[in-house]
């Protein structure tokens, strides 16, 4: 996990969720409904095959009780009142307590105990500019340190001094910086960002993640564009089966995985590191277990199941081809996943992104070589084939990457091999707990956006393939916001660690003009070029018609879905990101979807109504998070921060 501003122990929470889904209850992670406040469940557990002993680190001179259920330890650490009755401890064998000793006096000799404490908050942020570069560019901005070039050229180089040889000029820098800071807070000297500053900022961060996301994307993208040029029943049949594949197995898998955000990430901050091989093996084994149930369904049930919502028996005949074939990479898809928290958790969050720039165009071709070759091609099915095969190549990817990596946190280093099968089942109860708000959530934002698409089976097959053509567009529009959203958060959450609510000021007005600034450019283009979009994705003209006459509906849509992602990106870095979930959830299905179905139906607006009323879910959405994020308690929000930075410092 990536620290704040140096002086402050605050974790970053804001994590991204891979999917196909293009719904707006994203911006929330399921996570930040699992107990963000470290009073949640931590399970430790080792193996002693071997009779070995062990030896505690104790933790706040507490005395070590042991709680062992064959060869397995585990402990609970509770609120705060609770830890005043109860002893706390992280568990290591003798050799590596031993050597993380002599590490630690032979590290503080060297370079002494304060450039030591700095080494261990000096973590990049793999998506974003080096915290110490910001907090030293926000310091030279007040004119409390010169700007030599010295610090410019040196200060990046210090987030890697916790892995490699310190330099002495680093010390020095590093020193100046938080000292500077330090003298700056205690003698009340105001520390304020600038428009300027908090643009750069947000827009350098950003950058990165709209390319990662755009790639993300387009392992959809590559499916619809693909199928819907053979036909409209064939565009309606791989957006009912992705549909299909979405709501009952992939939301599923990615809810259950969330548990993993919470107990690796508290695993490796206690340093029990053969525990998070454990916990991502035990993960990967129940929820592909829990999965071949619903692949026997998808295999041999699908087509009846779908027949009794879909009116067009055609469309769920060729939507149950579409989930067995897809059903062969979902193994690949819950190993990608759990591999991808293995990695985040000590954080590397670049891992995830350097697959995608090699599979998502990889994926392209397959779907091209697939669908329409002549030679090798197979039609319809090769799109879902891609599909399957892209997820096992992601997975394959991500784990030579954790195998060969030269990352200095050495990834290899959480993993002990493989896990004994007495070990899959113990305290998966504990996992689930964890598991199942995040399943929840996730199955909440696929499935509102996907109730459209039954919406539109009803109306035609035309309007299903249009639908599905909007709904790709909507998505690919998203994702310029959404990053902007993401560098928010982060953001946001920094200046609060920092306790500088005027500058977290500042920078969720930047946001707002730049989702502002966004937006408008979004809605230029897809007005502008509506007619060119629509026939690059079909060639009949009932659903081409379709799509031009939805466009101006969406590119209106884009200014209150920038605005709905900016807002909800401030309310994340606050640390009130259940405010934005529960907004979305009201404004969504309360309003938007019942909006969406009257004018749909009852006022027989087509494909139209559907889009109008989720813009006026969203509109609902910005006004409410706006409020929210402007008109909040920042005093209790500094506060919060603080008892979580409290926290986070007892249990690392």
């Amino acid at each position: 996990m990536t620290n704040q501003f140096l002086h402050t122990d605050q974790e970053q929470r804001s994590s991204v969720i891979y999917s196909t889904s293009m719904g707006k209850g994203g911006l929330f992670v399921p996570a930040d409904y699992i107990g963000s406040n470290r009073n949640d469940t931590i399970i430790d557990e080792t193996e002693d095959d071997e009779g070995t002993s062990s030896a505690s680190d104790h933790l706040n001179n507490s005395n070590v009780n042991n709680l062992e259920d064959n060869g397995e330890m585990e402990f609970l650490l509770g609120n705060e009142d609770d830890n005043q009755n109860n002893n706390r401890y992280h568990y290591e064998s003798i050799n590596e307590a031993q050597e993380n000793h002599r590490n630690s006096i032979a590290e503080q000799q060297q370079t002494g105990s304060r450039v030591s404490a700095l080494g261990r908050r000096s973590r990049a942020n793999s998506m974003c500019k080096s915290l110490i570069d910001e907090e030293r560019d926000l310091l030279i901005d007040n004119k409390l340190l010169p700007d030599t070039g010295e610090h410019r050229s040196r200060a990046n180089s210090i987030v890697e001094s916790m892995y490699g040889n310190i330099e002495p000029t680093d010390i020095d820098v590093a020193s100046d910086i938080i000292t500077t800071w330090n003298d700056a807070i205690d003698s009340g000297k105001p520390i304020q960002s600038s428009f300027k500053r908090e643009t750069q900022v947000i827009s350098f961060n950003a950058l990165p993640l709209i390319f990662t996301f755009i790639l993300q994307n387009s392992l959809s993208l590559a499916s619809i564009f693909s199928v819907s040029h053979l036909g409209t029943k064939e565009l309606g049949g791989v957006t009912l089966g992705s549909m299909t594949a979405n709501i009952t197995g992939l939301a599923a898998i990615q809810g259950l995985c969330t548990c993993l955000d919470t107990l690796c990430a508290q695993a490796y901050g206690a340093k029990n590191y053969h525990l998070v091989g454990v916990l991502i093996q035990r993960c990967a084994a129940i929820t592909i277990l829990a999965f071949l149930p619903i692949m026997y369904i998808w295999w041999s049930w699908s087509e009846t199941i779908l027949s009794w919502m879909i009116p067009e028996r055609e469309l769920c005949v060729l939507a149950a081809r579409y989930l067995r074939v897809t059903a062969l990479g979902v193994p690949g898809f819950v190993l990608f996943e759990c591999g991808k928290r293995f990695l985040q958790c000590q954080g590397i969050f670049h891992a995830s992104t350097i697959i995608l720039f090699v599979c998502a165009p990889l994926n392209a071709l397959m779907n091209y070589i697939f669908v329409w070759n002549k030679t090798i091609g197979i039609g319809y099915l090769g799109a879902p084939l891609s599909v399957a095969i892209d997820y096992w190549l992601m997975a394959i990817g991500l784990m030579l990457y954790t195998i060969f990596t030269s990352h200095s946190s050495k990834p290899m280093k959480c993993w002990n091999g493989i896990i004994k099968r007495r070990q899959i089942f113990k305290n998966w109860k504990k996992m689930l707990g964890l598991a199942l708000p995040g399943i929840i959530m996730v199955e909440a934002e696929f499935l509102g956006f996907e109730i459209l698409t039954i919406f539109a089976s009803h109306i035609s097959t035309d309007a299903l393939a249009a639908q599905s053509i909007v709904s790709t567009i909507a998505s690919l529009a998203y994702q310029v916001p959404f990053s902007i959203s993401v560098s928010t958060s982060t953001r946001v959450a920094n200046l609060i660690g920092a306790s500088l609510y005027k500058s977290c000021i500042i920078t969720c007005k930047v946001s707002l003009l730049l989702s502002f600034v966004c937006s408008s450019f979004n809605m230029m283009i897809i007005v502008t070029f509506r007619y060119q979009i629509a026939k690059l994705f079909s060639n009949e003209s009932d659903v081409v018609d379709l799509v031009i006459s939805t466009l101006p509906i969406l590119a209106f849509m884009q200014l209150f879905d920038a605005f709905n992602a900016s807002t909800a990106g401030c309310l994340r870095g606050q640390g009130r990101q259940k405010i934005g979930g529960y907004i979305n959830l009201f404004a969504f299905y309360c309003i938007g979807i019942p909006m969406s179905y009257m004018l749909t139906f009852a006022f027989n607006m087509g494909v139209g109504g559907l889009w109008f009323g989720i813009t006026c879910a969203l509109v609902m959405m910005s006004i409410c998070q706006g409020y929210a994020v402007f008109h909040g308690d920042w005093k209790q929000i500094l506060h919060a921060a603080k008892i979580r930075n409290s926290e986070g410092a007892r249990v690392n």
